[in-house]
């Protein structure tokens, strides 16, 4: 009989011992079993984190453990998991998100059954620590299924043209196929100095690999009250309001959505014609975001 395909899972971490451990066994509570979870600790100055994996790691052989000698920054370690991954298939887990234990066996799914699917996700909740809804968002099912098209210029259409709110930012936590993630092109993306680095990086995914959708929800977001959004502000280290932060804020969704021509531009069955219409689609909104920069 044939093995059946490894699956990895990358969880980089920080110094969140509490939520850690909740993340690590909801992994580990999978019901497909033939798992690699890439554990990589960012230097968290709290011990508990690292007695915590090394117990983990002392009874799942499955784990593979690695310290980062100094902080490399939360972009460096996730690119880190993933240079790490030994799987044909990959998904990074967040260390204070949950799966239901269907997650990965449900998600592999549509992924062995198409070759030419690159990504598969599903629908979820958003939750505080308690367990409480931080609001009830509606179903992101709904919301994705605008990215399920044959060609990727209608999947990059609909993906640049969505609004952030509707949650697109978090289909980065799906299931990849492990060959459609070019590391190179993930530390790019990474490091990018526009905004919602994390979008993009999925639309480039998307404009060469077609999309699959689970509809039942079989993830929780985890969010603490005073987190940040998604996409980091890159003017969050000017005066909020003055006039500096509003150019550096314009600059980099500027940039956002000059990497999205650029991705459309890329697209496999992308041409002059289809770039140009997608220009003349994404301009009121590119118009009415600067607006609001400035005002």
């Amino acid at each position: 009989m044939d093995q059946p395909p490894l699956v990895t899972v990358g969880m980089p971490t920080y110094n969140r011992p509490a939520s850690l451990q909740r993340s690590l066994d909801s992994i580990r509570a999978q019901t497909y079993r033939h798992l690699e979870i890439v554990v990589s600790d960012n230097a968290s100055p709290d011990p508990r984190v690292g007695r915590l994996i090394s117990t983990a790691y002392s009874e799942d052989q499955r784990i593979r453990y690695f310290c980062q000698q100094r902080n490399i920054g939360p972009a460096d370690n996730f690119a880190f998991v993933l240079s790490q991954a030994r799987g044909a298939f990959f998904m990074w887990a967040a260390d204070d998100d949950e799966w239901h234990p269907t997650f990965v066996e449900k998600l592999l799914e549509p992924l062995l059954c198409h070759s030419k699917s690159g990504l598969s996700f599903c629908d979820f909740d958003v939750r505080y620590p308690d367990g409480s809804l931080c609001r009830d968002y509606g179903s992101f099912y709904h919301a994705y299924r605008e990215f399920l098209h044959d060609d990727g210029v209608n999947r990059v259409t609909h993906y640049a043209l969505q609004q952030p709110e509707r949650g697109k930012a978090n289909l980065i936590y799906g299931l990849f196929r492990r060959e459609a993630l070019i590391d190179a092109s993930v530390i790019k993306f990474f490091h990018s100095k526009a905004w919602g680095a994390d979008m993009l990086f999925v639309c480039d995914v998307l404009s060469r690999w077609s999309f699959s959708l689970v509809e039942e929800k079989l993830y929780t977001v985890g969010i603490h009250p005073q987190a940040p959004a998604l996409a980091a502000d890159d003017a969050g280290t000017l005066p909020y309001g003055s006039k500096s932060h509003r150019l550096q804020l314009m600059a980099s969704h500027l940039h956002y959505f000059l990497v999205y021509l650029r991705i459309m531009s890329k697209a496999p069955d992308s041409s002059p014609l289809s770039s140009l219409l997608f220009f003349f689609r994404l301009l009121p909104l590119i118009i009415r975001w600067l607006r609001l920069d400035l005002a």
